[in-house]
């Protein structure tokens, strides 16, 4: 027979690592805030950038429309201009024309 105060002994060494290991703590995190909201242009320029370096169009394309409106709400004087070539953008085939495309229409927005 094993003496109890062997079993005790033995459970606590293999109990205590999984109990120290599991307290995980309660620490805080401070999370980053920003009150900077990116602008309509900033959001299409980096929607754009993504684009250009990707090579590819994703859905993300419906969203600049909404972008687009703003834009025109600001003034901006090339807004449906750009929303042109975004939406020829949309329907682009081949990685190069693309990025072409994307980039051309960047350099409008600068």
């Amino acid at each position: 027979m094993i003496p109890w105060k062997m079993i005790v002994m033995m459970a606590l060494l293999f109990i205590s690592p999984v109990c120290i290991g599991c307290s995980g703590g309660s620490k805080e995190y401070d999370l980053p805030t920003s009150d900077k909201v990116p602008t309509a242009k900033e959001n299409v320029v980096n929607w754009l950038k993504g684009v250009a370096e990707a090579g590819e169009v994703d859905s993300g394309g419906e969203m600049m429309k909404d972008e687009i409106a703003k834009l025109k709400q600001e003034g901006f004087e090339k807004a449906d201009e750009i929303q042109a070539d975004i939406d020829a953008l949309m329907s682009t085939k081949g990685s190069k024309a693309i990025k072409t495309k994307a980039n051309a229409i960047l350099a409008k927005l600068k």
